[in-house]
C-alpha cells in the first residue's frame, strides 16, 4: 500500500520537514504536493517557488489533488503545518475527499465544540485516521500517555506544566532587571514563537493545549473556561503586528509594573497551565505567570524543554512525569515525521 502526502504550510515548520524528512520516508510513502496560501505545487517544488504570482483556489486545489491520489488507489494524508484557523475549517472537506489528516495546528483540537463534534463523526463515518501529537508538546508522548492510561481503565484527574515551549525557552533565561522584550527577540528569531508572538503572551496558545488535552481525557470543556494570564498590555493586544513590535517598550514597562506589583521579590518566573477535575466532577482550568523557587520541578530545565505532570486515580500521589525539548521546529518536525509512521502503523 502507497501513502501520498500533501504539506499544507510552507512555513518554519513545513520547511524543516520537506528539508529533514521528505527524501527520508518508507519506501513506500512519498510526498505528492505542497502548498501554502496562495499555491499548490506538485513535488518537488519549482525553483523560485516563493516569487509564484499566480494565485490559486487552494482549497479547492487540495481537494482536486486528494481525489486525484483517492482514485489511484493511494492512501492519503494531509499535514497541516501551519498556525492558520482558516486551515483548520478545510478538515471536513479534506476528509469527505478521503484523506487522513495530520496536524501541527491547534485551531482545530481547540474549536467550538459544534465544530468540534462534527469533526469527530465525520471521522468516524469516513472512518479517517487524524493525528496530532505536536500540538501539544511539540512532539513530546503526552497524548499517547494520556491515551493508555484510559486504555487501561484509569481516569485523569489533573494535568499540568509549562505548555508553551516559547515562554518557557524565554522565562527558564530571563531574570528580573532584563527586558523581556531582548528574549522575546530572540525567540521569535530562533523561530519558537507563533508567527505573532502575542499568541503566546496572551496564554491563549497554552489555553487552547489545555483544551487538547481535556478533550483527549473526556472532558468537556471549553477555550472560554480558561482562567488566562494576559502578559500583552491592553494597548497592544489589537493594534498591527508591525506595530506591536515598533512599540515593545511598552511591553517592558508593562510587564514590570505587574512583576513588581505582585512579586517584587521573585527570582525566576514560569507560565503555568493546569487543568483538572475537581471532585465535584468540575472542570477547572487555568494559565498564569507564577513565581517558582529553587525547588520547583521547573526551576533548573535546559531553556525550551517541558515539564509535563500527569495524574490520575493510579498515578495520583507519584504521577507521571514526562520532560523534554517542548518547542522548536526541529522537534515538531521530528514529531510530524512520527505521526506518519503511527498512521501507517493504522492503515
Amino acid at each position: 500500500m502507497q501513502l501520498g502526502i500533501l504539506v499544507v504550510g510552507l512555513g518554519t515548520i513545513g520547511q524543516t520537514w520537506l528539508q529533514d524528512y521528505a527524501e527520508r520516508l518508507p519506501a513506500n510513502v512519498f510526498v505528492h504536493a505542497a502548498a501554502n496560501s496562495k499555491h499548490v505545487w506538485r513535488w518537488p517544488l519549482p525553483e523560485g517557488w516563493q516569487n509564484q504570482r499566480e494565485p490559486q483556489v487552494v482549497q479547492g486545489a487540495i481537494v482536486a489533488e486528494i481525489k486525484n491520489l483517492v482514485q489511484q488507489g493511494v492512501a492519503t494524508v494531509v499535514l497541516d503545518l501551519t498556525a492558520s484557523k482558516q486551515v483548520s475549517r478545510d478538515y471536513l472537506a479534506w476528509i469527505d475527499a478521503g484523506a487522513h489528516i495530520i496536524s501541527a495546528n491547534k485551531y482545530a483540537g481547540s474549536s467550538n465544540p459544534d465544530y468540534y463534534q462534527t469533526l469527530r463523526e465525520r471521522l468516524q463515518n469516513r472512518q479517517r485516521h487524524w493525528l496530532y501529537n505536536t500540538t501539544v508538546g511539540a512532539g513530546l508522548p503526552i497524548q499517547k500517555a494520556i491515551r493508555e492510561r484510559l486504555d487501561c481503565f484509569d481516569a485523569i484527574t489533573a494535568m499540568e506544566g509549562n505548555f508553551s515551549g516559547s515562554l518557557s525557552w524565554i522565562f527558564q533565561q530571563y531574570r528580573p532587571g532584563d527586558k523581556l522584550s531582548d528574549w522575546l527577540r530572540k525567540a521569535a528569531e530562533l523561530g519558537y514563537t507563533e508567527p505573532d508572538p502575542r499568541i503566546d503572551f496572551s496564554g491563549m496558545d497554552v489555553a487552547r493545549k489545555l483544551l487538547i488535552l481535556a478533550r483527549d481525557a473526556g472532558w468537556a470543556f471549553q477555550l472560554s473556561e480558561v482562567e488566562l494570564h494576559n502578559l500583552v498590555p491592553p494597548a497592544l493586544q489589537q493594534v498591527s503586528l508591525e506595530t506591536f513590535w515598533q512599540e515593545l517598550e511598552q511591553f517592558d514597562e508593562a510587564f514590570d509594573c505587574w512583576r513588581l506589583k505582585y512579586h517584587p521579590d521573585a527570582k525566576q518566573f514560569c507560565y503555568i497551565g493546569k487543568v483538572e477535575e475537581a471532585p465535584s466532577g468540575n472542570i477547572r482550568a487555568f494559565a498564569q505567570l507564577q513565581p517558582i523557587d529553587v525547588d520547583s520541578p521547573y526551576a533548573h530545565l535546559p531553556p525550551g524543554n517541558a515539564n509535563f505532570i500527569i495524574r490520575s486515580r493510579q498515578y495520583q500521589h507519584n504521577p507521571l512525569i514526562i520532560q523534554g525539548p517542548g518547542a522548536g521546529p526541529e522537534v515538531t518536525a521530528a514529531g510530524v515525521q512520527s505521526d506518519i509512521l503511527e498512521l501507517l502503523k493504522r492503515l
